[in-house]
Parts: C-alpha cells; structure tokens; sequence
C-alpha cells in the first residue's frame, strides 16, 4: 500500500513540475526506484502467499495483466492526453487513480488459513 501511495505521489510531482530538468531527472529516479521495489515485492509476493513449488506459472499468471498493461500503457496515454487536455492532466488523474488505489488497499487484509506450503 505504501509503494503504491508513494507512487501517486510521485506521478503527481510529475504533473506538477516541468522543470527544472535537474528535478525532472530527480523525480524519475525516485519513481524508478519505487518501481523496481514493487517489482521486488511481486516477486516475493509469490512464494510468501504460495510457496516456492509452481513458482513460474503462478509468477506468470499475477504479472501478465500488469506486463499487458505496460505493454499498451504508451499508445493509452498518448490517447488520454488528449482527451484529459495535456499530459499535466493526465499525469494528475493518473495520482489521482494511484492514490485512491492506496486508500482502498488499506481497509484489505489477508485471510487466514488460505495460504498453502
């Protein structure tokens, strides 16, 4: 839930702030950095709810809608931006999505019982 915020946080920088480039350069390494740790997560996410055994298939079947996502994420928002009125827009509705996202994941919790060795 905290990766997901900060990442809001930071698409929102980004709908805020079109330079200087060295806070541009700045906020991308930051949304990178959140980035690479919700992939770290997602790969431990698998063997802390599953185990290790079937490692690959259950892997593939939790990043394939994500992968599918980053796939068409381009060519969406090149078309949202247009309909949203700019980038700054869509990049604000965009933290707006992630945000509300966070605040969903926090009323969630795991059910007891369900995981399997």
């Amino acid at each position: 839930m905290a990766l997901i915020a900060i990442g809001g946080l930071t698409t929102a920088a980004f709908a805020l702030t079109s330079g200087p480039y060295g806070l541009v350069i700045a906020l991308s390494v930051v949304a990178g950095m959140v980035r690479g740790n919700l992939t770290l997560l997602q790969a431990t996410a698998v063997t802390d709810r599953w185990g290790a055994q079937h490692y690959g298939r259950l892997s593939g079947l939790l990043s394939a809608p994500a992968m599918t996502a980053s796939a068409l994420a381009p060519f969406a928002a090149a078309l949202s931006a247009t309909t949203t009125g700019g980038y700054p827009w869509l990049f604000g509705l965009l933290a707006a999505l992630a945000l509300l996202a966070a605040l969903i994941a926090t009323g969630t919790s795991v059910r007891a019982g369900r995981r399997r060795a």
